[in-house]
């Protein structure tokens, strides 16, 4: 009987009262986070890694492109089999199409483009997000 007595450990009741414990602190944990995060996040923003992606791929595309055009709301690159390829606001989305078919969408939550040429060789793009938040971005073109 008294080796039972000096044998050490939990009790049942000591390990239900640490996991209502650690559950209870889970469950505040989790719930301020997620309206911290809600709160810092704004919707209707551009997101900075799609904006940089898309920037990226424009320029990857004008160094791959036989030649271009710049137009205030348009973008359009032709390969060096002739194929064109346009860079176009469509609704609050910018998409890429290929041959004018396919619907890849590159960049979301945009309120307005524009597209200018700087100088012989750079691209200005100015993206303005359904905030009102104004973006620029200057891309070097390669071509021949």
């Amino acid at each position: 009987m008294k080796k039972l007595l000096d044998e050490k450990g939990f009790t049942l009741i000591e390990t239900l009262f640490s996991l209502v414990l650690f559950l209870m602190i889970i469950a505040i944990t989790t719930s301020s986070l997620k309206s911290f995060v809600k709160r810092n996040y704004r919707y209707e923003s551009v997101n900075k890694l799609e904006l940089d992606n898309f920037i990226k791929e424009v320029q990857k595309e004008a160094n791959i492109s036989s030649s271009y055009k710049v137009y205030s709301d348009m973008l359009l690159f032709e390969d060096y089999a002739h194929v064109p390829i346009t860079y176009r606001k469509y609704a609050t989305i910018i998409r890429r199409q290929k041959l004018g078919t396919g619907h890849e969408i590159v960049l979301q939550n945009i309120r307005d483009i524009e597209y200018s040429q700087n100088y012989q060789s750079q691209i200005l793009v100015k993206v303005v997000d359904l905030n009102g938040g104004i973006y620029e971005k200057t891309i070097r073109v390669f071509t021949n």
